[in-house]
């Protein structure tokens, strides 16, 4: 009977260590680290000329509350490592700035942090309702974006050439949350034909896209949930993406895929859920 119960408690004090190890982890090196998340996607709508070609998606920053420049420049440096050819970025600059305005000094850092990332093709962004709280604030986040050589594309699309004039169609959404969505703006004279990559921030969003003209859709908001639990999900699922949450999924002809982003929000934690880029390597069919 003592040797049962000396098993029951040892048994204990192990899952104990582990919960006690899996927290230390997700506290204090998760949300410092950051993972390139490398994925490729082949389509007959990818012209030869743009095989290979690399696209960085990085998304919720959360800059000046838990995301510093110590914590931010690494993580930077390791996506110019990565030499992407094309970067996104998924909204959310700042972490709650209605509360905690950023000073000019504050501004300053984040910029010359953006002005670094490099990407031969164009750095583009989109805002997230972080972005979107006031007014004051959007003209704030658009202004360091642009300041950073990032290309805001709201409710618009362009066309991604890379020495030739084959291209893809790269289409901006507005966030659902606090933006003002506007879809069929976003999607003049873009046609099924071509290799359509299509960004918003927050995912839900999907239900209101034509998914069979989108290729790959990415975007970011739900930070993967922060903490998970296996084989169950994220512990909280957050207005905006509740329907898609984390990791890849299909719709109908389009490719989707839901980044953690590299910030956190109301807690600096990390569990089963790590910080990630996603680099999308486009593969000729």
């Amino acid at each position: 009977m003592l040797k049962k119960i000396g098993k029951i408690i040892l048994l204990l004090l192990i899952m104990i260590a582990i919960l006690i190890g899996v927290v230390f982890y997700g506290t204090y090196v998760s949300v410092e680290r950051v993972s390139l998340n490398y994925q490729s996607i082949t389509s007959s709508k990818i012209a030869p000329d743009l095989n290979n070609l690399q696209i960085a998606f990085i998304s919720d920053i959360h800059y000046n509350h838990f995301m510093n420049q110590e914590r931010l420049k690494p993580m930077i440096d390791k996506l110019n490592k990565a030499n992407p050819d094309l970067i996104i970025f998924g909204g959310d600059l700042f972490d709650h700035p209605e509360l905690n305005m950023p000073t000019p000094e504050i501004q300053s850092e984040i910029t010359n942090l953006l002005t670094s990332v490099k990407a031969p093709l164009g750095k583009f962004a989109i805002l997230g309702e972080q972005d979107l709280m006031n007014e004051n604030i959007k003209l704030m986040c658009e202004q360091i974006l642009y300041n950073s050589d990032f290309e805001v594309i709201s409710n618009r699309n362009i066309r991604i050439h890379r020495k030739s004039s084959a291209s893809l169609s790269l289409v901006g959404i507005d966030s659902l949350l606090g933006g003002a969505p506007n879809v069929e703006a976003a999607f003049t004279n873009v046609s099924d034909q071509d290799f359509v990559l299509c960004v918003s921030h927050a995912p839900d969003i999907i239900s209101q896209l034509p998914m069979n003209t989108i290729s790959l859709f990415l975007a970011g908001h739900s930070h993967g949930g922060q903490i998970r639990i296996p084989l169950i999900g994220p512990l909280n699922k957050i207005e905006g993406a509740k329907d898609y949450v984390s990791g890849s999924y299909q719709n109908k002809s389009a490719k989707i895929h839901i980044s953690n982003g590299i910030g956190t929000t109301n807690s600096d934690i990390r569990i089963f859920a790590p910080a990630e880029i996603l680099i999308y390597r486009l593969v000729s069919k």
